[in-house]
């Protein structure tokens, strides 16, 4: 099995295959990168526009289960990485409301699993990343935990901060 950290450098080359609900039918869910997101929002803001429609209160959660349509037709794939609808209306009909339930978890659980929480994770990987990105800080790139990234800042940035206080150049 990978570690965490082979994970967290993967960033959206990492996926789960699952058969989609009460079927035997493979399919691929990829971890979204910042771009799908922005995309998916977009859509969604999109639709409501289009529709003379501002969002509320009132109209919150159909919003938000809209744009979770959006973030599984952009996540979900056949095994070759092709969208398993040629359009969103598509997409979204096929969708059941325990299929978008169910694939929701199944999205969530990889994106835990590779993207890690800074919280849980363990020193020595953390130490591990830290020296990754020290030799090679292409592989910020890859990361797409805004979290990891906020802690490998204030890390990198103390460690600038005491090794000049500690030379007398602050």
């Amino acid at each position: 099995m990978e570690s965490l950290l082979e994970k967290i450098k993967a960033g959206t080359q990492n996926y789960v295959e699952c058969a989609w609900p009460k079927t035997d039918v493979r399919v691929r869910i990829r971890v979204l990168n910042n771009q799908d997101i922005l995309d998916a929002s977009m859509a969604a803001d999109n639709i409501f526009r289009a529709a003379g429609v501002d969002v509320s209160m009132q109209n919150i959660k159909v919003y938000e289960a809209e744009k979770n349509v959006q973030h599984l037709y952009r996540a979900c794939t056949d095994l070759d990485g092709k969208p398993l609808a040629p359009s969103i209306s598509q997409f979204r009909q096929q969708l059941t409301v325990s299929d978008k339930e169910w694939l929701i978890e199944q999205y969530n659980e990889l994106d835990r699993e590779c993207n890690g929480s800074v919280d849980t994770m363990p020193d020595d990987v953390f130490d591990t990343l830290v020296e990754s990105v020290k030799k090679n800080p292409d592989t910020l790139s890859n990361v797409s935990s805004i979290s990891t990234l906020r802690r490998l800042a204030r890390f990198l940035a103390a460690a600038l901060s005491s090794s000049q206080t500690g030379s007398g150049l602050i």
